[in-house]
């Protein structure tokens, strides 16, 4: 790892599901690893967020790698990525390993894949920020890694999305915090915003503002499993108006009130 990588946790406690080994970014750095093929004893996923480089593995598989590449190694699979000599990335990885991820077997299937629509990487940021201090901890913080990791199986049903489409579903993703000016998302996808709209919901299933909508919530059940933070700050932090605001929405969408998800 190059010295311009940020850890977030090393050594989480082991637990029946399984164990989070390792998980941090490199921050606009060149990656330090062998140009050889290396073996993990544990799964490995590597989300590229800027830059570019190269993947190659035991099967023959060699493919350049791109900004939303969700690369995924399961245990014992010879393998090697990072950028060319001198160029330098961004990524976020995590290191894990246990039963829990046997059980997905999209796993099991390496390399790299750019799954649609792209999982939000501030809610695996926040899975990951905090490091568990008990075992359960550790298992709510292992299933929540696990719920995030169903969203990267590039396999499943989706319907063709254009990358226009792709780009502005990664950006509504990642922008959960602040109050996202749809039509500057529509102009930055090259669209009149009622095109955008149009678009949007025929190849994805939701309106964008459905589809950011879901995300925050999403990332607010996030929160409530793996943080002590109080309802207000949560509404504060992903721009709901209060609490109570909060709530409404927590119960049309997921049938429970948020202090009842949280004590569950």
């Amino acid at each position: 790892m190059g010295e311009r990588t940020v850890v977030a946790m090393a050594d989480g406690p082991v637990t029946r599901l399984g164990q989070l080994v390792l998980a941090g970014e490199v921050l606009d750095d060149e990656p330090i690893m062998s140009s050889t093929l290396r073996v993990m004893d544990a799964y490995v996923l590597s989300v590229l967020i800027d830059g570019e480089g190269n993947y190659r593995d035991a099967d023959g598989r060699e493919e350049r790698i791109t900004p939303g590449a969700h690369t995924i190694v399961p245990p014992g699979f010879p393998h090697t990525y990072g950028t060319d000599p001198g160029e330098r990335w961004t990524e976020l990885f995590v290191v894990f390993t246990g039963p829990l991820f046997d059980s997905l077997a999209h796993l099991a299937d390496p390399g790299p894949r750019y799954p649609v629509p792209l999982p939000s990487i501030e809610a695996l940021r926040t899975v990951l920020r905090s490091p568990p201090r008990t075992r359960r901890v550790a298992e709510h913080q292992l299933l929540a890694l696990a719920d995030w990791l169903i969203d990267t199986d590039d396999t499943a049903d989706n319907p063709e999305v254009s990358m226009e489409i792709v780009d502005a579903m990664s950006r509504l993703a990642d922008d959960l915090t602040a109050s996202t000016d749809l039509a500057a998302v529509a102009a930055d996808s090259g669209l009149s915003y009622d095109t955008f709209r149009r678009r949007f919901a025929a190849e994805v299933g939701q309106t964008p503002a459905a589809f950011r909508s879901v995300r925050r919530l999403q990332a607010a059940a996030t929160l409530l499993r793996l943080t002590d933070l109080t309802h207000r700050e949560i509404a504060r932090t992903l721009g709901f108006a209060d609490e109570f605001h909060l709530s409404r929405r927590f119960r049309a969408y997921f049938g429970v009130a948020p202090r009842d998800y949280r004590r569950s």
